[in-house]
């Protein structure tokens, strides 16, 4: 028998059986379904916690800081100097390598702007870093360019003007709050400009080291030329400090010493750097340059550990669920095998006539295999359109919570909670080859049901057929 024949008495057969067929493909779209839907919830679970590790940071960095000896003193083999940073850029996986120092003195830092020094700011961190590794360990800049080595120069965190008072307005109206809230809609609120623009206005940093006898006080004028965006994964000073060339904060200590009377002192010119940021190259090799360092006598943290973790709970979940969707798919199984043996048993007759005329016991196996995958197939199909539905009302549901359906549902909004886009969380998520390896999974279900009875089908001797009633 040709192909063709073989394939239309397939479907002759499941037609000439509607009710029976009907609610062998249910069962399968129902293990299918299950399947698919559990499974597209412990997805969505990863695709929340890769935002969120997103939203704290580049995942690549990796903080390198001071390692300690076993009576708990500072190593004397693993020092936070140039030699450390060159030895990190020579690792291999390490894209860029930025040490950073920050400006650590006794005496009190006071930053002031505006014409008399209206606008005063009694606290800020600064620190000096590679400032031309910047672009490579992905800074981002909201406004200006990366400072050069000039002495003044300088780069402000997203919200340092904030930090900012106005001397002359009473307390309490004196500053500008940059945490406004949200509003009834769960929307967050846009705090009010700041008293000044840093990219307008120069500051002026004061570094107060009268002893209460002599006032001693320095002071230097700051040009800021850009301003960078916030981002706790590279540091605090990304949001509220100001940053330098390491040469600048060289030449800032040296004027600092020289005012307070200090004497020179060999190691001025030598950096200690307090902490240093390893980039990988690639995500998946954080691990392996983070052990290396470690070899060194390093103390590291990356959020490669949190993110293995919560991968690891990820797929947890996701077997725990797949696992349940299978037991309906096991069920519906044990449906298709029931139905072809029924249908063994009430098509005796045909199968010895089959045999009469001369048909290939391939082609008899081949008929009731093609018959069971035909149910898979079709019970596999229904199953990833429900599950697409399913998945879209429960994105709904849940982007509803989040306050983001005030104009009710629309096209727009069912895209996002089909396909996702930023912002958006999504609780289930299908991906294509999700939806492929279900359908691939539900015929392969079919056949491995079908195959007894349709060896059982062929066994029949082709006269015992023919007698049958």
């Amino acid at each position: 028998m040709r192909l063709a024949d073989i394939g239309r008495m397939c479907i002759d057969n499941l037609k000439r059986r509607k009710g029976r067929t009907i609610l062998t493909v249910l069962g399968v779209f129902i293990g299918c379904t299950s399947i698919v839907v559990m499974v597209s919830i412990g997805i969505g679970m990863k695709e929340s916690q890769d935002q969120m590790l997103e939203s704290m940071g580049d995942l690549s960095i990796i903080e390198v800081s001071q390692g300690y000896n076993d009576m708990g003193n500072s190593s004397d083999t693993a020092q936070m100097d140039d030699t450390a940073v060159e030895s990190f850029r020579a690792m291999e996986g390490v894209e860029a390598v930025m040490p950073k120092v920050s400006l650590s003195l006794e005496y009190p830092i006071r930053m002031t702007a505006g014409i008399n020094d209206r606008y005063y700011c009694d606290w800020v961190e600064i620190v000096g870093m590679d400032t031309e590794a910047m672009e490579a360990m992905g800074y981002e800049l909201l406004d200006g360019k990366i400072p050069g080595k000039t002495a003044d120069e300088v780069l402000a965190g997203q919200y340092l003007a904030y930090n900012f008072y106005d001397s002359l307005l009473p307390e309490g109206r004196n500053y500008v709050d940059r945490w406004v809230g949200y509003d009834e809609q769960g929307n967050e609120l846009q705090p009010d400009d700041p008293f000044f623009d840093p990219m307008k206005t120069p500051i002026t940093l004061e570094v107060d080291m009268s002893d209460g006898t002599t006032e001693k006080k320095y002071r230097t004028e700051l040009k800021v030329t850009g301003i960078t965006k916030e981002d706790y994964g590279k540091g605090g000073e990304t949001s509220e400090g100001l940053m330098m060339s390491v040469d600048s904060m060289k030449a800032l200590m040296s004027k600092i010493k020289e005012v307070s009377g200090a004497a020179p002192s060999p190691k001025d010119n030598k950096i200690t750097y307090s902490t240093i940021l390893v980039k990988a190259s690639d995500i998946s090799l954080v691990s392996e340059v983070e052990s290396s360092i470690k070899g060194l006598g390093y103390n590291t943290y990356s959020m490669e550990s949190m993110r293995e973790s919560m991968e690891e709970s990820a797929r947890q979940v996701q077997l725990m669920l797949g696992g349940l969707g299978a037991i309906s798919l096991f069920v519906a199984a044990i449906g298709i095998t029931n139905t072809m043996i029924m249908s063994i048993s009430e098509r005796t007759r045909e199968i010895g006539i089959m045999k009469a005329l001369g048909c290939y016991v391939r082609d008899i196996r081949l008929l009731f295999l093609m018959e069971a995958g035909a149910i898979g197939l079709m019970g596999g199909i229904i199953g990833c359109v429900i599950s697409l539905l399913l998945s879209v009302i429960i994105n709904l549901f849940a982007m509803g919570d989040m306050g983001s359906m005030d104009g009710g549902i629309t096209g727009e909004l069912i895209l996002q909670a089909l396909m996702g886009g930023e912002g958006i969380s999504r609780v289930s998520v299908i991906p294509l080859q999700l939806m492929a390896f279900a359908i691939v999974f539900s015929v392969f279900v079919g056949l491995v049901s079908g195959y007894y009875p349709a060896n059982k089908a062929v066994k029949i001797p082709a006269l015992e057929a023919i007698k049958h009633e």
